[in-house]
């Protein structure tokens, strides 16, 4: 029996030399497609990744790397005309990656070519980025907290300026509280629409008048109008409710004896931010609201 070296060496009148190509579907030598040509790109192979190589490495499909170079937004530095093997330099592997990772970040095939071909504004790109960024940032502050499921860790936090659709009325009962809330917020989104990035739905009243409640609803930064306010940076201490509306008050007073422990002066306004209710829950102990007392 001969091996494959032996058979090579056995058939020299058909000019097939002891030389090998990679495949474009694995990482191993493959010794099909062997030629005299194949042995200079042998050697330049080295520097070079397969199509497998990549995909495997990065953690896309062959058919992904393929669609990118129909997009125009790759090409092979390298391909091999026996084998229709295609190889790529360290940079088209770079850049390969770069696509991916904006992909993940939510841009279009076509928006990434044109932020490498220099030929698009970034300020749209960037500012839906930074959009993004915002809802990221509010979905991990919702999921830390149902983690922690515990509303004894007091915050004194920035709360940050946002406009708003505003309605004021005068209510008592958490009932009453949760319609004009819902009835506020379809009036918001019919007029103007909501803000995803934000807090999108609390209430905000005085202690010295607990019963005229201020309901507000997020909605885009450009928002003009009725009812439209915006609403300014502010210093406060916050605490999050995890359980029934009904047990708010109890959560408000740790936060009143927390700022009296530390000399802290609230100026009597509050702001109940709704994070996770009804909507999502049907058990009322699953609820979480963050309270939040002003700083003077």
């Amino acid at each position: 029996m001969y091996d494959a070296m032996d058979f090579f060496d056995f058939l020299p009148h058909l000019e097939i030399k002891k030389a090998m190509c990679y495949s474009e579907y694995t990482s191993h030598i493959n010794s099909r497609c062997v030629t005299p040509k194949n042995e200079d790109i042998f050697m330049e192979n080295k520097n070079l990744f397969s199509i497998g190589e990549i995909s495997k490495s990065i953690g896309i499909t062959r058919k992904i790397i393929l669609n990118y170079e129909a997009k125009g937004l790759i090409s092979p530095d390298k391909k091999d005309g026996a084998c229709g093997n295609r190889y790529y330099t360290i940079d088209t592997f770079t850049q390969i990656r770069t696509i991916r990772i904006f992909q993940d970040l939510g841009l279009s095939l076509d928006e990434i070519h044109e932020y490498f071909n220099n030929s698009s504004d970034l300020q749209p790109t960037i500012k839906r980025l930074e959009n993004m960024r915002d809802k990221l940032n509010l979905a991990i502050e919702k999921l830390k907290e149902r983690t922690l499921g515990t509303d004894d860790f007091v915050r004194e936090i920035i709360v940050e300026p946002q406009i708003v659709y505003r309605r004021t009325y005068n209510s008592s009962s958490v009932s009453d509280k949760a319609g004009l809330l819902r009835d506020t917020a379809l009036e918001a989104m019919k007029k103007y629409g909501t803000d995803i990035t934000k807090r999108m739905y609390f209430i905000e009243y005085s202690l010295n008048a607990p019963g005229e409640i201020s309901y507000c609803v997020a909605v885009p930064p450009k928002s003009e109008g009725e009812s439209i306010e915006k609403l300014p940076s502010l210093r406060a201490i916050s605490l999050f409710h995890h359980g029934d509306y009904e047990n708010i008050p109890e959560t408000r007073a740790k936060l009143i004896a927390y700022a009296k422990e530390n000399n802290i002066s609230l100026n009597g306004n509050f702001r109940h931010v709704y994070i996770e209710g009804p909507p999502q829950h049907k058990d009322k102990s699953k609820f979480i609201t963050q309270i939040i007392a002003i700083i003077e």
